[in-house]
């Protein structure tokens, strides 16, 4: 055989090679893809769990809330805004998914629900030091002005949430919100309690900005009121 058809042989077979790998690794992306992920926050609060009821137990519990996950995720809306179908697949249904789980497996509702708060203030633990960081900046609420905006903008659209600006000065930033997207997902999933644990982020992650900046707020819809209200005033002398 010349050395020009070794070649063109190699070549074919460098060729179906190629195509055989394209072939498979199609396959296991459009599986990845049609397929959901795992639970988001699986490990973390199984760990978080381990430490207040046991390995075993956390163990039970996160693998039966990912199988109510994935029936979760399969019946999930599908909002046209790719952002809030986020906050629905990645914030959401996993909350809902482990507090179902924990009240089939016995808690009363205060129970659950003062577990799933200790467990959704576990999940912003890397943005409270992100605040805690951003404190030490010079002109931290001066920076605050200008970025929130752009922050609820594009991370909580209005599709979503009806938010109404009250003031941004040099002495306050603060709006009221009216609807949110998260109520109003769990009230259809007969579930408006656990809101209570999702908006408790903002109490752990915002009061980090001290004292450069002081976070406050009064009420929320999670928790009953008739809008959240939120305000932000410079603390300590900015430089």
């Amino acid at each position: 055989m010349s050395d020009n058809q070794d070649s063109s042989k190699h070549r074919r077979r460098g060729l179906m090679l190629a195509l055989a790998a394209a072939l498979l690794g199609g396959l296991v992306v459009a599986r990845r893809v049609a397929a959901p992920q795992r639970m988001p926050f699986a490990g973390l609060w199984q760990r978080a769990l381990a430490e207040k009821r046991g390995t075993a137990e956390a163990q039970r519990l996160i693998a039966a809330a990912e199988d109510r996950y994935r029936e979760l995720y399969d019946g999930r809306p599908r909002p046209a805004s790719r952002v809030l179908r986020f906050h629905v697949e990645r914030i959401t249904l996993p909350g809902l998914a482990l507090y179902q789980t924990l009240l089939e497996a016995g808690d009363d509702q205060e129970t659950a629900l003062t577990m799933m708060d200790a467990l959704c203030a576990e999940t912003v633990t890397g943005f409270r030091r992100l605040m805690a960081f951003l404190s030490h900046l010079p002109r931290t609420f001066a920076m605050l002005r200008r970025i929130g905006p752009w922050v609820v903008r594009f991370g909580f659209p209005a599709q979503g949430w009806e938010m109404e600006l009250l003031e941004s000065s040099e002495d306050c930033a603060g709006f009221n919100m009216h609807r949110c997207f998260y109520l109003d997902t769990l009230t259809s999933y007969g579930a408006p309690e656990l809101t209570r644990s999702i908006c408790g982020g903002d109490d752990v992650v915002f009061p980090a900005l001290a004292p450069a900046i002081i976070f406050e707020r009064t009420t929320t819809m999670g928790r009953g009121g008739d809008r959240c209200d939120f305000r932000w005033r410079p603390g300590a002398p900015q430089r």
